[in-house]
């Protein structure tokens, strides 16, 4: 089962290429997961979610749909 902190990893390494809307960021989060694990469930549900989260914690901005990465963003997988 992937957890939130994986998708928060994902998620910003899709964002460090550039600013996304939700649909294209759910398709780049999905072709990213294909090479190494499988999700079963709702994909779009679960980046929605942590969308909200790195919205909340300044990590991501939305702006009228489209995200792109925060200003205090680190992309290293533990945060220390």
């Amino acid at each position: 089962m992937l957890t939130i902190d994986r998708f928060r990893i994902v998620i910003l390494s899709v964002l460090a290429m550039g600013e996304k809307r939700l649909l294209s960021l759910v398709v780049a989060v999905r072709k990213q997961l294909q090479r190494n694990e499988i999700y079963r469930g709702d994909l779009t549900s679960a980046v929605k979610t942590t969308l909200r989260r790195l919205v909340a914690n300044g990590e991501v901005r939305e702006v009228d749909g489209i995200y792109s990465l925060g200003r205090t963003v680190h992309l290293a997988a533990d945060r220390d």
